[in-house]
C-alpha cells in the first residue's frame, strides 16, 4: 500500500521503529491550517527495518435578465473552443483573463517504467476580489485538480485567511514495466467571471526531490495554500518506519498525515483528516508506518 504525510509544521524526519499498519508504497504530504505559514523546515528523515510504503432536475420554462453589462459580455463571447498554448516546464506565463477570455495550457512529459513522476503547479495573482476569483482546473489521465485565488481558508474564531499564491502537486504517475514508456499530457485551464481583466502568473514544474530516502533528512517549507507530500518505498530489508516531522518554530494546529498512495491526495487543511491516520503538532510529531502483508 500507500501513505501521504500531511503536516502543518516545518520539518519531517523519517526514523525506524513504530507501528502503524504498513504500506508498501507511501506519499508523505505537508500542508497547514488556517492562518499562518511554515517555513525553515529543518528535514525528514526514514530509518528502519521494512519493506516499503509510500484525497435532474428540469423546469417548464425559464427566463433570465441578465443586466446590461452581462448581455454585452454574453453576446461577445465567441462559441469556438478556446485555443490551447503548448508549455513548457520551469517557464513562467503571465497572462489575463475575464468573462470573454479564458487561457488553456497543455504540458507534455514522458513517463518511464520505474519511475515515479511528479508535477508541482505554481500560480500567483494580486487580485484580492473574492466575489470575482480566478480559477485553475488542472487536468490528468486519471484525475482532475481544482482551486481558486484568492484561496479561502478559514482559523479559529471563524476567522478568514486569503491567500493569493497556490502550489499543489499533482497525484503522481508511475507506469508498469508492461506499458513502457509512456506519453503522459496535463491540461490547465484559467477562467474567471470577472467582467474586467485579472492578471495572474502560472509556473510548471517537475520535481525532482519526491522520493524520500530512509537515513536522509530532507527541508521543505509548506503553507496553508501551499502544502507538500512525498513518496517513500521501503527498502527490501526494512518493514516498518518511524516518520518524525521537526519544526523549528511552534506552529500551532500542525497536522502530520500518512496516507495510502490514491488519487486523490487529501492534503488541504480541510480534507487531510479524511484518509489514512494523523497527528497534530506543535514542534515536532512521530507516527510509525510497518508494512502489510
Amino acid at each position: 500500500m500507500s501513505g501521504i504525510v500531511v503536516i502543518r509544521s516545518p520539518s519531517l524526519v523519517l526514523q525506524e521503529d513504530f507501528g502503524v499498519p504498513g504500506l508498501s508504497t507511501s506519499t508523505f504530504g505537508l500542508g497547514s491550517g488556517g492562518g499562518w505559514s511554515l517555513r525553515g523546515l529543518t528535514g525528514i528523515v526514514v530509518t528502519g527495518t521494512m519493506s516499503g510504503f509510500a484525497l435532474l432536475c428540469g423546469l417548464p420554462w425559464l427566463l433570465v435578465v441578465l443586466p446590461p453589462a452581462l448581455q454585452a459580455g454574453a453576446e461577445g463571447r465567441s462559441s469556438r473552443p478556446t485555443p490551447t498554448e503548448a508549455a513548457d516546464f520551469d517557464r513562467v506565463y503571465a497572462g489575463k483573463v475575464n468573462i470573454n477570455r479564458e487561457e488553456l495550457y497543455s504540458l507534455n512529459y514522458t513517463s518511464k517504467p520505474g519511475q515515479v513522476d511528479a508535477v508541482r503547479v505554481y500560480v500567483r495573482s494580486d487580485s484580492e476580489d473574492l466575489q470575482y476569483p480566478i480559477l485553475f482546473v488542472v487536468r490528468q489521465q486519471k484525475g482532475v485538480l481544482s482551486w481558486q485565488v484568492p484561496l479561502i481558508f478559514r482559523g479559529l474564531y471563524q476567522r478568514t485567511y486569503n491567500y493569493q499564491e497556490v502550489s499543489r502537486t499533482l497525484c503522481p504517475s508511475e507506469p508498469t514495466p508492461e506499458m513502457g514508456p509512456s506519453e503522459q499530457i496535463i491540461f490547465v485551464d484559467v477562467a474567471s467571471m470577472a467582467l474586467f481583466d485579472i492578471e495572474y502568473e502560472l509556473l510548471v514544474t517537475r520535481l525532482k526531490s519526491f522520493q524520500l530516502t530512509t537515513d536522509k533528512a530532507f527541508n521543505f517549507t509548506a503553507s496553508p495554500s501551499q502544502p507538500q507530500y512525498f513518496l517513500y518505498k521501503f527498502p527490501p530489508d526494512v518493514d516498518s518506519v518511524i516518520i518524525k516531522v521537526v519544526s523549528e518554530t511552534v506552529y500551532p494546529c500542525s497536522v502530520v498525515s500518512v496516507q495510502d498512495i490514491v488519487c486523490p491526495v487529501y492534503d488541504l487543511d480541510h480534507n487531510v483528516e479524511f484518509n489514512g491516520v494523523y497527528q497534530s503538532m506543535t514542534k515536532q510529531a512521530a507516527i510509525t508506518v510497518q508494512v502489510r502483508c
